[in-house]
């Protein structure tokens, strides 16, 4: 019967740790969220510029589309201007990319 009460007695210690780590990571998980809530997603900003370059060498080679390079430099400035977010400004440079061409 003395192994039990021991058995308990570090048992239910070793439960306590357990729920204070848990405890602790979850605090530095919610931390580590409310730092990282307005962070770009890096793979979508990769796209955009991979999409960018390609439109700038489009229009290079393509000077005579003067439409398109209207709407780029409007969706550009709406963008820098924060009045559209990123998946949007993504959206609308794939459009643009499909009427050219690319």
């Amino acid at each position: 019967m003395n192994f039990f009460y021991l058995f308990l007695v570090i048992g239910s210690g070793v439960v306590y740790l357990i729920l204070r780590f848990d405890k602790l990571q979850r605090r530095k998980q919610r931390m580590l969220l409310k730092q990282a809530n307005n962070v770009q997603p890096l793979l979508l900003m990769q796209s955009l510029q991979q999409k960018l370059s390609r439109l700038n060498k489009a229009m290079v080679h393509n000077s005579t589309q003067s439409k398109i390079g209207n709407q780029f430099k409007k969706i550009s400035a709406d963008y820098n201007r924060g009045q559209i977010n990123m998946q949007v400004y993504c959206n609308q440079l794939n459009e643009l990319l499909q009427r050219i061409g690319e």
